[in-house]
């Protein structure tokens, strides 16, 4: 079962985001963590996977990831071929020079295969140890990815913001991609569809969005531009032969996962509630498909967003690496081959 070809759409790019986390139910060592999602990211590049995702959050309980820079060059250093992208970075902790260098360090470390994705964040917890004005992180962000794309296109850069002051700023090396590194901008409202179609290569995020992206890339006049959309918002796909058997080996990961995502989210509008374990077993919240409904799964996704290039799918924190492998392993085997 093979997808049939796009006309000038890339075949579809299929990824892992890992967290890195040490959740307390299932606590070990943290070099063993961080030594075996490596060891899972290099393999799963051998495996036919093109991309890797590396998220950020502060000050949390269990260590989510919150250096992805520095596990991207990692990553790079490992691998040959594997895109390797944020996701997504929080875009407000960052300082356009500083952010400009270092991943353009990490292109040429990489070879042309970083990728920036940005967000504005949404937890105060995080805006608060920063000292940063909560309501201030939308402006900083465009201002950080407006200084960030004319250095790195090569540009001396003398800018006065309300957040960032430079005097003849430039960088050395630049990126290997021309123009720059592919910079996707996600978000679930419309003032971030709006800075994506303004400031970005893409957009990531949810099938609903992608209606609205059209028509800010319209409102902007890039309504003939390239545009690029990435689906993390069904990250929680799993692909198994036995599904029931696989959601009761994996449902406890996800529900922990799931149920950080919606403490966090109550200190927002995002609509995310909390579930007990039995409730979350009834939910659906993860989808358990075997590859040939998966393949149908994501066909669809991909007639309602035409222009998806990357769908990102997520590996529980706490799961064993080595257990969730072959989940893996299926999907690159009966999966990935209908979409190339």
């Amino acid at each position: 079962m093979r997808l049939a070809a796009r006309a000038g759409i890339r075949p579809l790019r299929f990824g892992y985001l890992l967290d890195f986390r040490n959740p307390a139910a299932w606590p070990r060592r943290w070099e063993e963590i961080y030594a075996e999602s490596l060891e899972f990211i290099c393999w799963c590049e051998t495996l036919g996977f093109e991309i890797a995702w590396l998220p950020e959050h502060h000050c949390t309980e269990d260590g989510f990831l919150a250096a992805p820079l520095m596990i991207a060059a990692a990553v790079a250093a490992r691998t040959k071929k594997l895109r390797i992208s944020t996701g997504v970075a929080l875009a407000p902790f960052y300082h356009p020079l500083r952010l400009a260098e270092d991943m353009a360090a990490l292109d040429v470390l990489s070879m042309g295969r970083a990728e920036l994705a940005v967000g504005v964040g949404y937890l105060r917890s995080e805006t608060d140890a920063f000292g940063i004005d909560f309501k201030s992180r939308g402006r900083r962000t465009d201002e950080l990815l407006e200084v960030v794309r004319r250095l790195w296109g090569g540009e001396t850069v003398t800018f006065r913001g309300e957040f960032f002051n430079l005097e003849e700023a430039r960088i050395s090396p630049l990126p290997v991609q021309k123009p720059h590194i592919p910079i996707l901008i996600g978000g679930l409202s419309r003032p971030g569809i709006r800075r994506a179609a303004r400031y970005g290569s893409g957009f990531i995020g949810a099938l609903d969005n992608y209606s609205a992206y059209r028509e800010e890339l319209n409102a902007v006049g890039r309504a003939g531009a390239p545009a690029r959309f990435d689906l993390v918002s069904d990250m929680w796909l799993l692909v198994a032969d036995d599904p029931e058997a696989a959601f009761e080996e994996t449902a406890p990961y996800y529900h922990y996962q799931i149920s950080t995502y919606a403490k966090w989210h109550a200190e927002s509008d995002w609509d995310m509630q909390p579930m007990d374990f039995e409730a979350f077993k009834k939910s659906g919240a993860v989808r358990v498909l075997t590859p040939e409904a998966a393949i149908e799964f994501l066909r669809g996704r991909l007639d309602a967003a035409p222009t998806m290039e990357s769908f990102c799918m997520t590996v529980p924190p706490g799961l064993p690496l080595p257990t969730f492998a072959k989940y893996a392993e299926l999907f690159a085997k009966k999966v990935i081959p209908a979409f190339r």
